[in-house]
């Protein structure tokens, strides 16, 4: 099969929409005919399709998503690991906010039910906060099935009853039947499914992962200026484009069971990423790469054609899917309801900045180093509150002492997935490394990442990738003031202390 398959994909998802084209335009249903709402969320994705201008891929179905409806050019992950950036999809709240600030154990979603209650054995003691309601809490009080497929990474799973769990896998095929096996369970039932799509976490070349399409070729790829262009950088890059190209298929076989269903009429699809892919100032950070994620949303009601650079943040969707549906939204709830935006009855989402964190990516308290971020579409302003924490041996040491490496892959400035070799099969790092003097500013970007000044200014208009942090410059003086402000009075208003660990899960008897 080659990469032409993809487009198969294509023209399902061009039928699903000639289903729905004549409703795009329309008001809202009402609430007594509620929607149904799938959320096609993929696994360390940065900002990279082909609908953006990503050189070398090909993602038919995420972009026909956007051409069908609303695409943020500027949305924004809550955090940057896994468990908290999904908790706060769910919630709609900050991780600091509803306790579940780093990643978590979870149960596999092979487990049996039992796993997923009360007596679990696999419930981890950080967690969003019992007297906190979760969107599937919400959605199943007023009469929705609810399902998920693949991964969970949710803390403690009760939080989280959903009616039916499906260990999927990351192929187009068995996410496919995992969608037409939950779909053929809610019969007549509104419903809201979330669909987690694998393919783009490492390791890149799992045979789990495999769409049988041919790979991205490393002669095509554009490689970043941060990065050394080398053969292995290149490689390395071309395998996660390759995964990409993956979850786009696999986004066209879930598209194809719902339309195949016949409830795709009434169905807003929501499409993004839970954060930014693994490499180095990438995932497990608050740099650009490591929140910017892509966001549709597409489905009756919704206007079709819109690309906008309106801010948006993973803490929109929970009210966002509430308000839809016709449910009151928590007073605990921080996001915003996007809405009226996206039927056309406000202009913008009316937040001036999005806001980002990252605390820690596991549990061990070497891992700990939080920081803080936001940006206002134009420029990124970082915040590292532990950044006197530095290590006391080169960076060196990670690509020349295997043990040491294999031993010390979680620390606080990055995370285990984006070191050198192991299991994750990252060489991206080695690489930088290697080559620290044929490419010194890559490598001095690589080693910044573990000796990290205490605020960082970015101007993303004209530093897209983050090379030159202007927070010492003086011609930039009010620009880092006025958005340290901003980020002191939201770390207020959300009573961010910016130390979470003192914040205990609250519970219930």
């Amino acid at each position: 099969m080659n990469r032409g398959i993809l487009f198969f994909g294509f023209a399902l998802i061009s039928q699903y929409f000639g289903c729905t084209a004549s409703l795009a335009a329309g008001k809202p249903e009402k609430a007594k005919n509620r929607p149904n709402f799938l959320l096609l969320l993929t696994d360390d994705q940065s900002y990279h399709l082909s609908l953006v201008g990503t050189p070398a891929i090909q993602t038919p179905n995420m972009d026909e998503l956007a051409h069908r409806g609303v695409f943020f050019t500027k949305a924004y992950a809550a955090a940057a690991s896994c468990s908290p950036c999904r908790s706060a999809i769910l919630t709609g709240m900050y991780p600091h906010s509803n306790g579940h600030w780093r990643n978590t154990i979870t149960p596999l979603m092979s487990d049996p039910d039992s796993q997923f209650g009360r007596q679990s054995t696999k419930a981890d003691q950080v967690g969003v906060h019992e007297d906190l309601p979760t969107l599937i809490e919400l959605l199943g009080a007023n009469g929705y099935r609810t399902g998920i497929t693949e991964k969970f990474h949710l803390s403690p799973p009760w939080k989280y009853p959903f009616n039916d769990h499906f260990a999927a896998g990351n192929t187009p095929a068995a996410q496919y039947q995992a969608t037409i096996d939950f779909l053929e369970k809610a019969k007549d039932t509104p419903f809201f499914l979330e669909v987690n799509i694998g393919n783009t976490h490492r390791p890149y070349k799992s045979p789990r992962k495999q769409a049988n399409l041919t790979p991205v070729s490393p002669d095509k790829v554009v490689v970043p200026p941060n990065w050394p262009d080398t053969p292995i950088t290149r490689e390395d890059y071309a395998e996660y484009l390759t995964t990409v190209e993956q979850a786009d298929a696999v986004i066209g076989e879930v598209i194809k069971a719902l339309n195949e269903s016949g409830k795709a009429q009434n169905t807003i699809i929501i499409y993004t990423s839970d954060q930014g892919f693994c490499y180095h100032r990438a995932k497990a950070t608050t740099y650009e790469w490591g929140v910017h994620v892509p966001l549709s949303f597409t489905g009756p009601g919704i206007r079709a054609g819109i690309q906008t650079s309106s801010l948006a943040s993973h803490t929109d969707l929970t009210p966002t899917v509430l308000d839809f549906a016709g449910i009151s939204i928590p007073a605990t709830v921080q996001g915003k309801s996007l809405k009226g935006f996206l039927v056309g009855e406000t202009k913008t989402r009316g937040e001036g900045y999005a806001f980002s964190e990252h605390n820690a990516h596991g549990p061990s308290e070497e891992e700990y180093y939080p920081t803080r971020a936001l940006t206002d579409g134009r420029y990124r302003y970082i915040r590292n509150l532990r950044n006197q924490i530095v290590p006391a041996y080169p960076i060196e040491r990670f690509v020349t002492d295997v043990a040491f490496a294999n031993k010390n892959k979680g620390l606080a400035w990055t995370c285990l997935d984006a070191t050198p070799g192991g299991n994750w099969g990252n060489r991206a790092f080695a690489d930088i490394v290697n080559n620290r003097e044929k490419f010194p500013v890559p490598y001095e970007l690589l080693r910044s990442t573990f000796f990290r000044p205490k605020e960082e200014l970015y101007d993303l208009e004209k530093d897209p990738f983050e090379m030159n942090n202007l927070a010492e410059n003086p011609d930039y003086k009010s620009k880092k003031l006025h958005l340290s402000k901003v980020l002191d009075d939201w770390m207020k208003q959300t009573n961010d202390d910016g130390d979470p660990r003192s914040h205990p899960r609250r519970t219930t008897k």
